[in-house]
């Protein structure tokens, strides 16, 4: 992600080079940490671990549901533990790694190497990702308002997610929350890593293809660009300056791109897209 050096910085590095210097203001540890985080070192290896890192994550601020995920390379992601119910983890654990996966806004910041740290899924996200079919599916039938992510890699292709989720009830995670959270990042990644983790690099060199050849046989290089995009979750304004070209020509490409597809809404693109990651191999 090309950050803007201007910009403020909420990933967990620059947080906690700020908390660490003693920021007067700041003060984001969590009251009671060091033995939290004893809890913490005492289970690594151990059933009891994920309900330590629960508890952990819990000091720093208040969310509704945990999700650890593994992304080996390559392959489709593996739930690690979550804290969802049977239907919940029936969209965002099943059918999720089914492809779903290759459009979320974490996935691709671990794809694109993004530093390690904390991230609002939002924050990642184009501008006009509320208003995708993903965002529709993923956090509005899950009842999501905003989803925290740890972003922990693990060797050279491998990467470790924890996701913290709020329900629509609750405010989004606030500046202070993720500082919080961003402060003890280091920490919680190394347990995380000895829990979890490998080392390894796993497949190395290969991006999963599967959505590089959706409607590959039917659609022009700049519409397949065009579509892709627009699955990710970008506005006419946002393809057209990533792509260098019009917003006009945008609307032109998406317009022969449905018509070729014989489809007429995000919400068919979606559902396209879906059926063809469920029928490619993994």
């Amino acid at each position: 992600m090309n950050a803007d050096p201007g910009a403020k910085d909420v990933s967990a590095a620059a947080v906690s080079e700020t908390a660490l210097g003693g920021h007067p203001l700041l003060q984001p540890f969590p009251t009671g940490w060091d033995s939290v985080i004893a809890g913490l070192v005492e289970t690594v290896g151990s059933d009891q671990f994920p309900a330590a890192l629960h508890h952990a994550a819990a000091c720093c601020c208040p969310f509704d549901s945990l999700v650890v995920t593994l992304y080996p390379g390559s392959a489709p992601p593996r739930s690690l533990f979550h804290t969802l119910d049977r239907l919940q983890a029936a969209v965002a654990v099943d059918f999720y790694a089914s492809g779903p996966y290759l459009l979320d806004p974490l996935f691709l910041a671990c794809r694109n190497r993004t530093a390690p740290g904390v991230y609002s899924v939002l924050d990642l996200a184009p501008e006009a990702f509320v208003r995708s079919e993903y965002y529709r599916t993923f956090f509005r039938k899950n009842h999501i308002v905003d989803e925290l992510g740890l972003l922990i890699p693990d060797g050279a292709e491998r990467w470790i997610v924890v996701s913290l989720a709020r329900d629509l009830t609750k405010p989004r995670f606030d500046g202070a929350e993720i500082a919080r959270v961003g402060a003890v990042f280091a920490t919680v990644a190394a347990a995380v890593r000895r829990q979890w983790g490998t080392g390894e690099t796993g497949e190395t060199g290969l991006l999963d293809l599967r959505m590089e050849s959706f409607a590959a046989d039917r659609l022009s290089p700049r519409e397949r660009e065009i579509v892709l995009l627009v699955l990710q979750g970008h506005s006419t304004p946002s393809a057209a300056a990533l792509l260098g070209i019009s917003e006009g020509t945008v609307k032109v490409h998406r317009h022969h791109a449905y018509a070729k597809l014989g489809i007429a809404s995000q919400a068919e693109l979606f559902s396209l897209a879906m059926r063809h990651l469920a029928a490619s191999p993994s």
